[in-house]
């Protein structure tokens, strides 16, 4: 059986609890992202839309500038990831991905 101080000090500390739990969900607050940010994350990999095609031409024209210089091997490849949507390619000098 329960005294009257057990259930005293449970339901204080179960308000201080209660009280720390609530100021903790006010640090979350939720922000509507800026339109230019929106419409980047929204274009991000639509079937039929080529997103990619900058990205994996400038890595390509580096990779192949740097084999030029004799930096690399002509065999080289290089992994880019796209920062917006996150996939990950697999570019070579000779174009194959």
């Amino acid at each position: 059986m329960m005294t009257r101080r057990e259930m005293l000090l449970g339901t204080i500390g179960g308000l201080a609890g209660a009280a720390l739990l609530s100021r903790m969900a006010q640090a979350f607050v939720i922000e509507e992202m800026p339109a230019h940010v929106s419409n980047a994350l929204a274009a991000a990999c639509r079937p039929g839309a080529d997103n990619h095609a900058a990205l994996l031409k400038s890595t390509r024209d580096d990779l192949l500038a740097r084999i030029a210089k004799g930096l690399l091997p002509a065999t080289a490849t290089e992994q880019v990831g796209c920062p917006v949507c996150g996939c990950n390619f697999i570019v070579s000098a000779d174009g194959t991905l």
